[in-house]
């Protein structure tokens, strides 16, 4: 009788080992649409050619890692409006004083945006701020909210509020490619103002003149929407790294709108506050720096509509 031939016994495998396998296909299988979406092909090639746990789990740990670092590089390489985490009793900031005469008669906002900037390490004098990026308009053009009205170079020039210094602050840093930030307060509670020094940021604030209170008067009648805020980038301005941005007015009849102003407003930047003595101290581009009583300061600012604006 001739003999059968033996066949080899099947390795069993047991149930644990059949889990094992079908968790590692998935492992593999995820890694490759991970390393897919990340557009890394020599890392898929890398992975799957061995089908070796241990380089599965480099290569996962290598991007990984990457991906992680280039995450904090982004991150920190942007501006951040720190904030202490509690007030302290007093804070004071050393902020350069620029005064703004004898050039700008009436140009104390755009003065005191100098100052913060200066602090900020920019190479800028208010006169080019005033020239190349501030936006003015005559009487019955724009409201205070939308252009200087009038020119600070001249005695009769009246003023402007916080989103014209705002958007005067933007255009320079976009001149200077620079990722800070322009931010409008409006505080509330006048804690928050403070906080802001407290954390190094000087404050641009809007209060009446020695802080005398004054009531808004009629100044004229806007028609349409006034002037328009979108800027234009033109020539470099001579021996200097900056660039020219000026508006273009626009002008239509379809709406009007009487535009009140308060003849004694003024702009100043808040640099420190002693809670214990209950003051403030200020640049005021007209006298240097000057304490205020916090209360009568505080005052002030809410008669100014809680004006103000920080840089960060």
């Amino acid at each position: 009788m001739e003999q059968q031939p033996q066949t080899r016994p099947r390795k069993k495998v047991t149930r644990k080992q059949l889990r094992n396998r079908r968790i590692g296909g998935l492992v593999v299988l995820l890694l490759i649409v991970f390393l897919l979406s990340k557009g890394c092909a020599s890392c898929i090639k890398c992975a799957c050619g061995t089908g070796n746990e241990e380089n599965i789990e480099q290569v996962s740990s290598t991007v990984t890692t990457q991906t992680t670092a280039a995450t904090i590089a982004v991150d920190s390489s942007l501006p951040q409006e720190y904030l202490v985490a509690e007030l302290p009793d007093s804070h004071q900031i050393t902020v350069p004083v620029i005064s703004q005469k004898p050039e700008l008669p009436t140009g104390g906002e755009v003065t005191s945006l100098a100052m913060v900037l200066n602090y900020l390490e920019f190479d800028v004098t208010k006169e080019t701020l005033a020239s190349n990026f501030l936006t003015c308009a005559d009487r019955g053009e724009a409201t205070f909210s939308q252009a200087f009205i009038g020119s600070p170079f001249e005695e009769d020039g009246l003023g402007c509020f916080a989103p014209v210094i705002a958007d005067t602050a933007k255009k320079y840093l976009s001149s200077q490619a620079s990722s800070r930030s322009v931010k409008m307060l409006n505080a509330d509670n006048f804690e928050d103002v403070l906080l802001r020094v407290a954390s190094d940021h000087p404050v641009i604030v809007w209060i009446n003149q020695d802080l005398e209170l004054q009531q808004e008067e009629y100044c004229f009648t806007v028609y349409g929407q006034g002037i328009s805020t979108t800027s234009l980038t033109t020539e470099p301005v001579a021996g200097t790294a900056e660039t020219t941005v000026t508006t273009a007015p626009v002008i239509s009849t379809s709406q009007k709108q009487d535009v009140y102003w308060i003849p004694n407003a003024t702009c100043v930047v808040l640099t420190g506050y002693d809670l214990e003595n209950k003051t403030v101290t200020v640049i005021d581009p007209l006298q240097g720096e000057i304490t205020y009583d916090m209360g009568m300061f505080k005052t002030s600012y809410n008669a100014l509509s809680k004006q103000a604006l920080i840089i960060y």
